[in-house]
């Protein structure tokens, strides 16, 4: 009997990696597709908002040129009377808010002010009612302002700490008031002077 000799290589195991290989190319292939796919749907969308957006601006541009083209038909012929208007109501305002500064008492804080066409508001930080009271008086007695009104008063504790909601009893509240004062304008346009 003779032997069986083999001396080829065997084959299958280049079968099977080359069917290895071919399985990993189609995973590849798969995954690349469903990737490109995922891309053009959000482009898609992404597309379709921006359409969307555009149209919107496009409307939003129309309508303002549409108001802006009535304002300008509107408003020919305003522009002296507004800049007359804007010299009737304008002031100096240093003096007032010095007159005010000089008025407050020591312990006594302005937190806010604001113009009006003939006064001014203001907001201030006082311990107790009668210094409100007194600033009221000094206010009523100078002769920048014509008339002072309170309009609110609220308290609060000037303590930054809420330490678990304890109620301090040597703490007094502080007032803060809202006061809205009428400008004598003759006697402010004449630099502080009786005309």
């Amino acid at each position: 009997m003779v032997p069986k000799i083999n001396l080829l290589p065997q084959m299958e195991r280049r079968k099977s990696n080359s069917i290895l290989i071919l399985v990993i190319g189609i995973i590849l292939f798969v995954t690349v597709l469903l990737w490109f796919f995922i891309q053009y749907m959000t482009l898609k969308g992404d597309i379709e908002l921006l359409e969307n957006e555009e149209i919107y601006s496009i409307e939003e541009k129309s309508d303002l040129a549409d108001y802006m083209s009535n304002v300008d038909l509107s408003s020919e012929g305003d522009f002296p009377s507004s800049v007359a208007f804007a010299e009737n109501i304008s002031y100096p305002v240093s003096p007032l808010l010095i007159e005010v500064d000089s008025l407050i008492e020591e312990h006594t804080y302005l937190r806010q002010y604001g113009f009006l066409e003939k006064g001014m508001t203001l907001v201030v930080d006082i311990e107790t009612l009668s210094s409100l009271s007194y600033l009221v008086t000094n206010l009523l007695n100078s002769e920048y302002f014509t008339d002072a009104k309170i309009e609110s008063i609220g308290n609060f504790n000037p303590s930054n700490s809420t330490e678990n909601n304890e109620v301090h009893f040597n703490i007094i509240p502080r007032y803060s008031a809202t006061l809205t004062l009428e400008i004598d304008t003759g006697y402010l346009r004449n630099g502080g002077g009786t005309p």
